[in-house]
């Protein structure tokens, strides 16, 4: 079987989100503002000399009082690292508990149909820039439910605890390798993606436990397998790998899907 990176269009593959990349910065807070202000003064000398036309006809402009407009991102330092915030247009103060429940709920439907079908989902690039792990956390204790329901009583909470495990250390050893890889990845982006990539899997299970003909599960298990690593290749084209080290990147990535489809066929 051989990998090759498709050529698709932009809006039908995931970019990842490599702020973390370029916003950590852990220099010393005084030599930066000291280079900030000293190349500021240098830049601004001419225009800020006085009796400068600028400063007596121009008067002073701008914006006061007005608020950030919705989708606008704003960065601050702090301790050297460089935080930014994302303002959504919409105050979640005041609104009742059912209306945070319901909006979360729509944000992890669009999130995961954008992982597991990307065309379907729009294709938005910014929609998993604001990631979440509560998707992930459902996706994945659901089916460490359902695999632990379709074992043997004295097999049950061992089966649990191993996809619990498998799950979260096998996301966090694909990310690691693939910004290793020189892959530019955010790493919790990675991991809701990769936690939204098992959704061909659960439905997998989901069909096995209702349906136990070993003919049936062969064929769905491996539809599932497929479908949850050309999700996640969708997330992985987008990082920017180079193309001598694609393989290093699918092999695992495959690996990791292909046990737990696995777990899934013999139980």
């Amino acid at each position: 079987m051989a990998y090759d990176r498709v050529n698709s269009p932009s809006h039908q593959i995931i970019q990842a989100d490599d702020d973390d990349l370029e916003a950590l910065s852990f220099s010393h807070p005084s030599a930066a503002q000291a280079s900030s202000s000293s190349a500021g003064v240098a830049a601004a000398g001419p225009s800020t000399a006085p009796g400068s036309g600028s400063q007596l006809n121009g008067g002073l402009s701008g914006k006061i009082g007005s608020g950030p407009t919705p989708g606008s991102t704003s960065r601050t330092g702090w301790g050297g690292v460089t935080i930014e915030t994302r303002y959504t247009g919409e105050s979640t103060l005041d609104e009742p508990v059912s209306a945070t429940i319901m909006r979360d709920l729509r944000s992890i439907y669009a999130k995961l149909l954008q992982v597991v079908y990307p065309p379907k989902g729009g294709g938005s690039n910014e929609l998993l820039r604001d990631w979440d792990l509560w998707g992930p956390l459902v996706i994945c204790l659901s089916l460490a439910i359902i695999l632990s329901v379709d074992a043997p009583t004295t097999q049950a909470m061992p089966v649990f605890s191993l996809v619990i495990s498998l799950i979260t250390i096998g996301s966090v050893v694909l990310t690691i390798n693939c910004k290793l890889l020189g892959g530019k990845v955010s790493f919790f982006q990675s991991l809701c993606v990769l936690g939204y990539a098992l959704a061909p899997i659960l439905l997998a299970s989901v069909i096995s436990l209702l349906v136990h003909n070993l003919f049936v599960r062969i064929p769905i298990s491996l539809a599932c397998w497929a479908w949850s690593v050309w999700a996640s290749m969708n997330f992985f084209n987008g990082t920017q790998l180079p193309e001598t080290r694609i393989w290093l990147a699918v092999y695992p990535l495959c690996l990791f899907f292909f046990v737990l489809a696995w777990m899934i066929m013999i139980q």
